[in-house]
């Protein structure tokens, strides 16, 4: 087989051109050489023009993946942090179900500035809690002998989130603070998604990270979310 990820007009995104061989052996190999983000993506068997969409080449847990990426993109090119319903209200609920549980601490909605500051502060029992789940999201999916697809999938994500994420201005050392935190959240919610916990731990989190915001945690004697 000759598996190639192609984008919403049907061209490698490898080579900007109709699929051709050598391609990669499997649909998550396909998905794992991808040199460059598109959105929606899919792969091809150039051999007989086989089409998968990203939940089917990533097995199960593949659907709410896709579905994780297609927020990413909608909040990407939105011009508010209102889309979806995503009102104040709901970024409350959402921010005080942390991946370690919830936090019933009172909300603050800061800017750029003071979520950097919240989060050199942020309660290190906590954090340690929500590595924790990280690890075990990755250490489900691997222990079902499925690397190739959880790799796959984490590296459309970080392809796709460091697009959207990246500050246009380098020496914005706040803007690459957050960006990187939200990187690392995201990536937790894939490999969550992947390992069909349910509860999914990181779900709420992640509607607030894919729509702009970024939620820090506990510091301070506050839950602190960043405001887009």
């Amino acid at each position: 087989m000759s598996w190639h990820t192609v984008d919403a007009g049907g061209l490698d995104l490898a080579t900007g051109r109709s699929p051709r061989p050598p391609g990669q052996p499997s649909p998550a190999a396909a998905l794992a050489a991808a040199p460059v983000a598109s959105w929606p993506v899919a792969v091809v068997d150039g051999d007989d023009d086989r089409r998968l969409g990203l939940a089917a080449a990533l097995g199960p847990g593949g659907d709410r993946v896709e579905a994780l990426f297609d927020a990413l993109n909608v909040g990407s090119q939105a011009a508010s942090p209102q889309i979806a319903g995503l009102e104040a209200a709901d970024v409350a609920a959402l921010a005080r179900a942390t991946p370690a549980g919830v936090v019933d601490l009172p909300l603050a909605i800061v800017d750029r500035e003071g979520a950097v500051a919240a989060a050199a502060r942020v309660d290190p029992a906590w954090l340690a809690a929500v590595d924790r789940q990280r690890a075990a999201g990755r250490q489900a999916v691997l222990a079902a002998g499925r690397e190739g697809q959880l790799e796959a999938a984490l590296h459309l994500g970080v392809l796709l989130a460091t697009e959207r994420f990246d500050p246009a201005d380098d020496t914005d050392v706040d803007a690459h603070i957050c960006s990187g935190a939200r990187l690392w959240l995201l990536t937790g919610a894939v490999a969550a998604a992947m390992s069909g916990a349910d509860p999914d731990p990181f779900a709420p989190w992640a509607q607030l990270v894919v729509t702009g915001w970024w939620p820090v945690g506990p510091s301070g004697g506050r839950l602190v979310v960043g405001a887009p």
